[in-house]
């Protein structure tokens, strides 16, 4: 019951992290053809941590599961994997929730800022140039 619990929690912080870093990429394309090239690297994310979840399977106290599941993109699986298999204590998963939690909040408030300057932007170019684009609006509103 607690896996379960555990499950949902991881669930629902990984939602909120992955549809932030969604919206945020999406307020800055201006046509629907350029949104596959904007989640591009979120489905990047998502593939690299699911790759290494499987890899952490049988050997969920690798050097690499360990580290990666500190970070906020994998924690959703890589923590959820070594806590259910017995390998990550209690102090572990509350600095991975405690982190992820932070960066969710830190997201969120860089993706308003993102939202606020590129939602109104009618330029196209490359991502990265969008995105400068977005922050520079949203410090001249």
């Amino acid at each position: 019951f607690d896996l379960f619990l555990l499950a949902l929690l991881f669930f629902v912080l990984g939602y909120f992290l992955y549809a932030t870093l969604a919206a945020m990429l999406g307020s800055v394309v201006t046509r629907v053809e350029d949104v596959g090239l904007a989640v591009g690297p979120l489905n990047f994310l998502v593939i690299l941590a699911l790759l290494i979840s499987m890899f952490s399977l049988s050997n969920p106290s690798a050097t690499i599961a360990v580290v990666t599941s500190y970070i906020p993109f994998f924690t959703p699986m890589i923590m959820f994997l070594r806590v259910g298999m017995g390998e990550a204590g209690m102090w572990e998963l509350i600095v991975s929730v405690i982190i992820m939690v932070a960066t969710i909040v830190l997201l969120a408030m860089f993706a308003a800022k993102v939202y606020r300057g590129g939602v109104l932007q009618y330029s196209q170019g490359k991502l990265i140039q969008m995105f400068k684009n977005a922050i520079q609006n949203s410090k001249s509103n």
